[in-house]
């Protein structure tokens, strides 16, 4: 099955609203998607994604374009500014009672150690370019479907490992590429305030290789649960 084809059962299947996302990070500039163009506005990742998934966006976003430091720290777009790498940030919005706190889950956020130039974002539809994370930001039952999808072949469980900042960033993505695996997270106070995901959404991201499987998995389910 093509990515156009694997979306368009999924949005069918599941009712989505907009489209799941196709997420790459890129090396150098070398390995942005030929065709792939830069994106001209300034946004924070939450946003780009929002983008894509409501909006059809598709291009790239280098250093210069991403506003949240944190979230291109994470994906190793630029390194973490100082006062977010040592927790202040996050104290000091109120997230934690102490900077020690704070520092203890800084560190325990998912981050990719590699150098990256670019994320590059597109709906899954119309991704021409092999994904690291598809990005579905749904309902619980919608996210409910996708977890029953995905242990569909194998059986086993899935992971929700957040910790409320630096969601659709470390959580959905860095997470993911790292691990091989799905994760869900809740979102966050930046992403739910910048990107405008509802407060009955949920975040998920997955491997793009287990996405067939799913649909196979929600197709027989649609057969007998209607």
């Amino acid at each position: 099955m093509t990515y156009e084809t694997i979306a368009n059962d999924l949005i069918e299947l599941l009712g989505l609203k907009g489209s799941p996302v196709a997420v790459k990070l890129a090396k150098t500039q070398a390995d942005i998607p030929p065709g792939c163009q830069k994106i001209d506005e300034k946004h924070r990742h939450c946003q780009f994604v929002q983008e894509a998934r409501l909006r059809g966006l598709t291009g790239y976003a280098t250093r210069a374009e991403h506003q949240c430091k944190g979230g291109a720290s994470v994906m190793g777009i630029e390194p973490a500014p100082e006062i977010v790498a040592d927790g202040t940030t996050y104290q000091k919005l109120g997230n934690f009672k102490t900077v020690e706190g704070a520092v203890e889950t800084v560190h325990a956020i998912p981050r990719l150690d590699e150098t990256n130039y670019a994320s590059v974002y597109a709906p899954l539809e119309k991704a021409e370019f092999e994904p690291d994370v598809v990005v579905f930001v749904v309902t619980p039952r919608q996210a409910l479907r996708l977890s029953q999808a995905y242990l569909h072949t194998s059986g086993g469980r899935i992971a929700s490992d957040y910790s409320g900042i630096q969601s659709l960033c470390a959580d959905a993505v860095v997470a993911v590429k790292q691990r091989g695996v799905p994760n869900m997270t809740l979102g966050c106070n930046g992403s739910r305030k910048y990107s405008g995901i509802a407060e009955d959404e949920v975040i998920l991201g997955f491997p793009p290789q287990d996405l067939g499987a799913m649909v196979e998995a929600l197709r027989t389910f649609k057969q007998k649960w209607g």
